[in-house]
């Protein structure tokens, strides 16, 4: 056995089929031309670390539990957040395996043969006894615990703006050339462990010092990574890496990316086993660790240009081939996948308004997909397969689901100025959304404060639903394409986990930022003005999936996630009761949703 999986985020069928036509991606075109193209079913919903894990299981999310970016402990409705989940012990805050089920890695194992994950999404932390070689994908947080902001410096304040969630400190000018500022890490008792930083510019170029290194930057360039050892006391180091560019001159600023995961000295479990990866590290250089190290916040929040967000995706990219083509020349047998998912967070920027960059990102992926065929093909056959998670579309109005909810009846609120769950009144309640695509009854012997009987939920659902379907926008159109019911979207032992309704939305039409958090705005409907102008957290049918193949996929004619154990490892996974998820967190939830807004989508 020997198979070779590449993961690319966000691969949209029709985008890609319009290259093919015009003669653009003769790589994966060669593929199609022998029969191994297909579009490809993912799960409800389309969100990636949903659709990840259930192309590495063949499940749903009724069978491995992972339902939605963001979740809610039903006792008090607290927010719960699905990739990061925690747990307190002993030695204070831990995290732990946002899922149990059995993968195609897991099995791979157990049949013999090695099986190695790279930067697949919710793999994080790492299950130390499990003999898969691992590097963690989305979900693995920065060295603050969180899913990751930068840090902004200058010498001049930017206006207040409460909605920002990049930190922004104030740079010391010590003479005329030279500047200093502070970065802050972990929390300790009295305050936080801080690293200082200086840099002297000469011209448009400087020399930046932190933590005994020296790094070179130039005017809107990306310095080399550099490492910085936190001293936590009781002779502890937590090690941190990150990347430096000077923004501008005038005023002088300069940006750190979020302080990841040092590989080597992480305090949570961060990949399997050690010694691979301290080979990585050591042999292929250094790479961003974060789950979402494409910085779209700093793009959005205007403390990065267009330019150099799509430079720090090139590069991130070319961190991970660097990597898979390292394993591969010692690739003899097993299974062996690698995500890149840098084409997704700029679809997210540009798919709507700048299809250049679009159409570039699709080639260039192409040529590197050339590239680890050619290589991979210099051993004894390999069976490729080349699949994405989600396709895309345009996001141009934001739903603020409890909104409608509040406006239709099904949901009572104490306070009409507040907008948020903490105000909503109960004992008045039917119905409440939570996460991008969930929506959940106020059930009876569930909920902390239920209010539906069971005898009453069938037709509370069935009503919910043909409202839901009923639903225009500001131009007549549709702004839900599937409301479906647990049972007609979710099977296996962990469904009850899941929400009352699945929300399919149609595009352009997404469930808004506030909706994942359990908010909402002024009107149903807002126009999205962001720079993020696009998405995949739709109806799954908007925004099917591709599946590439170096061999005919002539038996699989509609492939979906159910297939992936079949097509990589020869057959499907052993039937198991999957184990419940996680406990739910008790985390003040101040800081829950502080790790919530560092993702892109929320």
């Amino acid at each position: 056995m020997r198979t070779l999986i590449i993961g690319l985020d966000a691969f949209d069928p029709a985008f890609f089929e319009k290259l093919h036509s015009q003669g653009k991606t003769p790589h994966l075109s060669k593929l199609l031309e022998a029969g191994g193209y297909s579009r490809f079913r993912v799960s409800d919903p389309p969100q990636s670390e949903v659709s990840w894990t259930s192309i590495a299981t063949g499940m749903n999310p009724g069978g491995h539990g992972m339902f939605d970016f963001v979740h809610r402990n039903p006792a008090n409705y607290s927010l719960q957040v699905s990739l990061l989940p925690t747990q307190k012990n002993l030695i204070g805050l831990q995290f732990v395996p946002p899922y149990n089920a059995r993968t195609i890695f897991d099995e791979t194992v157990e049949d013999g043969y090695p099986a190695t994950s790279m930067w697949w999404p919710a793999t994080f932390p790492a299950k130390q006894a499990s003999p898969v070689q691992t590097i963690p994908g989305l979900g693995t947080p920065d060295i603050l615990g969180r899913l990751g902001v930068g840090t902004h410096f200058s010498l001049e304040d930017l206006p207040a703006d409460t909605e920002r969630k990049t930190a922004v400190r104030k740079l010391t000018k010590k003479s005329s050339s030279k500047y200093s500022g502070t970065l802050e890490g972990p929390a300790k008792k009295n305050g936080t462990v801080n690293i200082d930083f200086e840099f002297e510019l000469d011209g448009n170029t400087a020399i930046l010092q932190v933590a005994k290194q020296k790094v070179n930057l130039k005017v809107g360039e990306w310095g080399a990574i550099v490492e910085l050892p936190f001293s936590v006391g009781f002779g502890m180091t937590v090690k941190a890496i990150s990347r430096a560019i000077l923004t501008s001159l005038n005023p002088v600023s300069i940006y750190f990316l979020p302080l990841q995961l040092h590989p080597l000295g992480s305090p949570w479990p961060y990949a399997t086993p050690k010694n691979f990866i301290q080979d990585q590290w050591k042999k292929n250089g250094p790479f961003l660790t974060l789950g979402w190290p494409q910085d779209t916040t700093a793009l959005n929040e205007n403390l990065i240009n267009d330019e150099q967000f799509l430079k720090l995706c090139e590069m991130i990219d070319d961190e991970r081939e660097r990597v898979i083509n390292h394993s591969l020349d010692s690739f003899d047998e097993g299974l062996l996948a690698c995500v890149f998912d840098s084409l997704d967070r700029v679809q997210h920027m540009f798919f709507k308004g700048r299809e250049d960059i679009i159409e570039s990102w699709y080639i260039r992926l192409d040529q590197m997909i050339g590239r680890i065929m050619e290589r991979a093909a210099r051993k004894k056959k390999t069976r490729i397969l080349i699949v994405s998670d989600h396709g895309f579309g345009r996001f141009d109005y934001k739903v603020h689901l409890n909104k409608w909810l509040v406006e239709r009846g099904y949901l009572k609120t104490t306070d009409l100025a507040s907008s948020d769950l903490r105000a909503v009144d109960w004992s008045q309640t039917q119905a409440y959304a939570l996460g991008l695509n969930s929506l959940y009854l106020n059930i009876t012997g569930r909920e902390g404060k239920g209010i539906v009987n069971e005898g009453d939920a069938i037709q509370t659902l069935a009503k919910l639903k043909e409202d839901l379907l009923q639903w225009k926008g500001p131009n007549g159109e549709s702004v839900v394409q599937s409301a479906l019911i647990r049972k007609e979207v979710f099977d296996g032992p962990l469904s009850a986990y899941g929400p009352d309704i699945f929300v399919g939305y149609r595009p352009p039409y997404r469930g808004s930022a506030e909706t994942g958090l359990g908010q909402w705005r002024s009107e149903a409907i807002e126009k999205n003005s962001e720079h993020w102008e696009a998405d995949h957290c739709f109806d799954s049918r908007a925004v099917p999936g591709v599946l590439f193949s170096n061999e005919s996929l002539n038996n699989f004619p509609s492939p979906s996630y159910r297939d992936i154990p079949a097509l990589t490892i020869g057959k499907d996974l052993k039937a198991q009761a999957s184990a419940p998820p996680p406990k739910y967190s008790d985390e003040d939830q101040d800081e829950i949703e502080k790790r919530l807004k560092d993702l892109g989508y929320l």
